[in-house]
């Protein structure tokens, strides 16, 4: 066993270096797997705490540097389904190398993660693997959780401390009562020092935003647009779509003509239904979260779930839009196989592509210009 186990890992060093960290992970999780289901992994607790009278600070936020006269270049991942030992352990060999091929295309600033970033029932190497793999590209990187995360033998503060361990993630816990990873990330001007953009990430749980987070991001956000003057433009990256992109839907699409409706700014493709919060009849549940949005002025709403939607569509104000998920463990359809870049210039964000490399080579197969 042990022979045909060091000329597997030969073998593989061989057809690509990269990977043998992943590999050796995948056997270890296999040899491993009666010790791991049967043990759980358990983070530590977030201290922080919020509520209506807490006093805002720019200092709290995570701040990052555009460089004048070049856009500040988001790529963001979804959806990457990593598990410890199952059927996606091994496909995640072909996410790696799709997600190495699309930073080295892209050459982003900052690489955010709208969450099911691991899955399945052990977790505990598929997390220290996908972090590895982030922090291997020395840029700092952002992840948010969605539904699958917390499904594992690993609870999410041990994963959010497991990814927080790495040098460059920016990720913060947040209050507790919130979730875990519900923080901002302001972008500002090298030479103004101007704040251009501003991202709130935040945990969706399982069905989506609870009271608590919507009443932080909407203090926080009105205390950002008084601090910079409504200079910065808001933004939000989670997991699980909001109940407008249902709304906007149904507005946008011709379903007679199987088209987008002349006029509506819409683009992409849904494929699948549209998982947003529901009541017990199946009817989309409203939870304040837009009116919210609205309320402070956010622009963009970014979302994962939906492994084979990737449509982006205004409506009343704001551009919600799918990011094009990573990797066939989260299922396949042609062209849904990629990531998405965000374009941040002087003046917010100008440009949303999803770049697929379903074709061999990375192509644009949704480009918005904002």
């Amino acid at each position: 066993m042990k022979s045909l186990l060091s000329l597997f890992l030969s073998i593989s060093l061989l057809a690509s270096p990269t990977n043998l960290t992943g590999l050796s992970q995948a056997i270890a999780a296999l040899f491993n797997m009666k010790e791991i289901i049967n043990t759980d992994y358990i983070g530590e607790v977030s201290m922080q705490t919020w509520d209506e009278n807490t006093p805002f600070s720019l200092d709290d936020c995570v701040t990052l540097t555009k460089k004048d006269g070049e856009d500040f270049v988001i790529l963001n991942i979804t959806d990457t389904h990593f598990s410890d030992y199952d059927y996606r352990a091994f496909f995640a060999f072909e996410s790696t190398h799709n997600i190495k091929r699309l930073v080295n295309k892209v050459k982003p600033d900052l690489i955010t993660v709208s969450g099911d970033i691991v899955c399945a029932d052990s977790t505990v190497y598929s997390i220290k693997r996908i972090t590895d793999l982030f922090d291997s590209f020395g840029i700092p990187w952002a992840p948010a959780f969605g539904n699958h995360d917390d499904e594992g033998n690993a609870d999410l503060n041990y994963l959010a401390d497991v990814m927080m361990s790495s040098e460059y993630c920016v990720m913060q816990k947040g209050d507790p009562e919130m979730g875990v990873g519900n923080y901002i990330i302001n972008i500002q001007e090298e030479g103004s020092g101007e704040i251009v953009e501003t991202v709130f990430m935040m945990d969706t749980h399982r069905s989506h935003l609870n009271e608590k987070q919507i009443k932080w991001f909407e203090s926080c956000a009105s205390s950002i647009n008084a601090l910079t003057s409504n200079s910065s433009e808001i933004s939000v990256i989670f997991h699980i779509p909001n109940v407008q992109y249902q709304y906007a839907f149904d507005v946008a699409w011709d379903e007679d003509a199987g088209e987008w409706k002349p006029g509506s700014d819409a683009y992409g493709e849904k494929n699948e239904k549209i998982c947003c919060e529901r009541d017990g009849n199946g009817n989309p549940k409203e939870n304040g979260f837009f009116a919210a949005a609205k309320n402070v002025g956010a622009k963009f709403v970014f979302c994962g779930h939906e492994h084979m939607n990737n449509f982006s569509v205004e409506y009343e104000g704001i551009r919600l839009t799918y990011t094009l998920k990573i990797g066939y463990g989260s299922g396949f359809q042609f062209g849904f196989n990629g990531g998405t870049v965000i374009n941040v210039g002087e003046d917010g964000i100008n440009r949303i592509t999803h770049k697929t490399l379903t074709y061999g080579f990375i192509q644009d197969i949704v480009d918005v210009e904002c």
